[in-house]
């Protein structure tokens, strides 16, 4: 099974993702000219292109190839709860959904073994599910 994660982004946005990642696009150019790793070229002339066109949309695609998941309904509702709820907790979730903690919990760390979801660090060790796709695609 291939999934497609698809998070579209403004050109503000990606700037500052490079400038993180990067430093500055002077940093990255002369990275690129000790190493002359295709993947620098690549993000470079990206990086480039794009702040000549600052108003169009991004968007950014990460491919997951996996034969482990099992998504069915209790897996769509909880993804679609994490993206609209913004829940605080696995715990919150749980309750919202009227489901199993236990059982929501290990399907939210599959999801999360999966790499459909992450975790942020909320109060007293809990951890905040977090959806960083608007679309998902699945390819059979």
């Amino acid at each position: 099974m291939m999934l497609t994660l698809i998070k579209e982004q403004t050109t503000d946005e990606y700037d500052q993702i490079m400038k993180a990642k990067y430093g500055s696009m002077e940093r990255l150019e002369k990275q690129l000219e000790k190493t002359h790793e295709n993947i620098l070229y690549a993000e470079l002339n990206n990086w480039k292109l794009l702040l000549q066109d600052p108003e169009e949309p991004i968007k950014v695609k990460e491919i997951i190839i996996t034969d482990n998941l099992n998504i069915g309904e209790n897996e769509l509702e909880i993804l679609n709860f994490i993206k609209n709820g913004k829940p605080r907790s696995i715990r919150e979730i749980a309750l919202k959904i009227k489901k199993d903690p236990a059982n929501t919990t290990n399907k939210i760390n599959h999801l999360a073994k999966e790499g459909l979801i992450s975790f942020e660090k909320g109060v007293k060790n809990s951890k905040i599910p977090v959806l960083n796709y608007d679309k998902i695609e699945i390819a059979i």
